[in-house]
């Protein structure tokens, strides 16, 4: 009686063990960035070659903005701003610059305070529309391929005003020396603005061509015109 009990005990046991449930094995969460990062194409894609520091435009550069398109960095886009820059010049050498002081709000944080750096007429509260961007004067074109960021203006009053805040993929020197040849072109006498670039006069209308460096080796421009 004991031996048979004992023998039905050790089935009841093996039978609960046969049931016992697998072990739940941890399910781990992905992180969507560290996913993305591991399936992003290598930089032996033809279609980024591009991003190769070999193709920089300038030594260094740093990390690239993300808000402009890699192919704003390809040489043949360099090229085709270059050759489009040559052709709005028409062959005009650069025009002379006169010594000029530090400009005081051209470091300014907005576009809109720096705009006033050419007049104090101009009103504090501009409008801030890309739109203003279509409306520069023709002889004063964003440089070449450039990228809109921001466009500020207003008609009417003591200050008709356009500004527009572009970037370029070329060094900041070839497009202040665009500016120099077009401002020239247009009629404008010029005078340097400290480090930040040229404010010009042509009769009551002022323009000015500034720079400010970006991170990553790149440089925001502003252009300014007033009627």
């Amino acid at each position: 009686m004991i031996v048979r009990f004992a023998l039905l005990l050790a089935l009841v046991l093996a039978a609960n063990g046969c049931a016992r449930p697998d072990p739940v094995t941890p399910q781990v969460e992905a992180d969507p960035a560290v996913a993305q990062a591991v399936i992003a194409p290598l930089l032996t894609d033809p279609d980024l070659v591009s991003l190769d520091n070999r193709f920089a435009v300038m030594s260094d550069p740093g990390p690239l903005d993300a808000s402009l398109p890699p192919d704003d960095f390809a040489l043949e886009t360099i090229a085709a701003a270059r050759a489009e820059a040559r052709a709005l010049t028409g062959g005009v050498a650069q025009g002379a610059v006169a010594q000029g002081k530090d400009c005081d709000g051209c470091n300014a944080v907005f576009l809109a305070e720096r705009a006033r750096v050419l007049g104090p007429a101009c009103p504090a509260n501009l409008e801030d529309d890309l739109e203003w961007a279509l409306r520069l004067p023709d002889d004063l074109p964003i440089y070449p391929k450039a990228h809109l960021r921001e466009a500020v203006g207003r008609e009417g009053g003591a200050c008709s005003l356009r500004g527009a805040s572009f970037t370029a993929s070329v060094p900041a020197g070839q497009v202040l020396a665009f500016y120099r040849a077009i401002a020239a072109k247009a009629g404008y006498s010029l005078r340097q603005a400290g480090t930040a670039g040229l404010v010009g006069t042509r009769g009551s209308s002022r323009m000015a061509a500034l720079v400010r460096p970006l991170p990553g080796g790149l440089s925001q421009f502003d252009l300014i015109a007033i009627d």
